[in-house]
């Protein structure tokens, strides 16, 4: 339950004007003992509804987050997270990374039953196809070697580096992909003095 208040101030909202986001959402009209005018007004100030009393897609992707807080989960078994052919993909995306020791001494292809695990994690958190992966995954090696495998993290590392929080390089490329970001590297061509 701290985690959802967390999330919520965070995104500074209050319990109360949650739950008119949330009513709105479902359709229902909320208690009396909320003054939801005044709610509505500091959900459209902070475009979690727009001007004609709509909600906008951060309010639905984030009532769906706090949802699923409250869904029951059923365990999901690899093939349902990652895909019939999800062993066909773990190597087509190994395959992309070099068959190489990087600078930093680690080999930059990693265990498959490994990036399995991370795979499994990836598409609990995310919501991207392996069309998408693949291509984040190139842009991604090929920048690394413009610049000779500088500072490239491994393939297990790429899709999620485990420190205190989970995070997830591949994530960034994907919504890069998927938002049209151009990845060409820019260098200076002219020199500073």
């Amino acid at each position: 339950m701290e985690e959802i208040f967390n999330k919520l101030i965070a995104n500074k909202l209050s319990p109360n004007t949650f739950y008119v986001l949330h009513s709105m959402s479902q359709k229902i009209k909320p208690n009396s003992f909320v003054n939801s005018s005044i709610e509505v007004k500091r959900l459209q100030i902070d475009n979690w509804l727009d001007e004609n009393l709509v909600l906008t897609s951060k309010s639905i992707i984030f009532i769906q987050e706090i949802d699923s807080y409250f869904r029951k989960s059923k365990k999901k078994t690899t093939k349902d997270l990652l895909g019939s052919d999800y062993s066909d993909m773990i190597t087509n995306y190994l395959e992309l990374f070099p068959s190489i020791k990087l600078p930093s001494g680690k080999y930059a292809r990693g265990n498959k039953k490994n990036l399995e695990i991370n795979f499994k994690w990836f598409f609990e958190n995310y919501e991207y196809g392996w069309d998408t992966i693949l291509k984040a995954t190139d842009n991604y090696v090929q920048e690394r070697q413009s610049e000779g495998y500088k500072y490239m993290r491994t393939a297990q590392y790429f899709i999620r580096k485990q420190n205190s929080d989970a995070i997830s390089d591949l994530a960034n490329y994907c919504e890069m992909i998927e938002s049209g970001t151009d990845y060409e590297v820019r260098h200076f061509s002219d020199k500073v003095v």
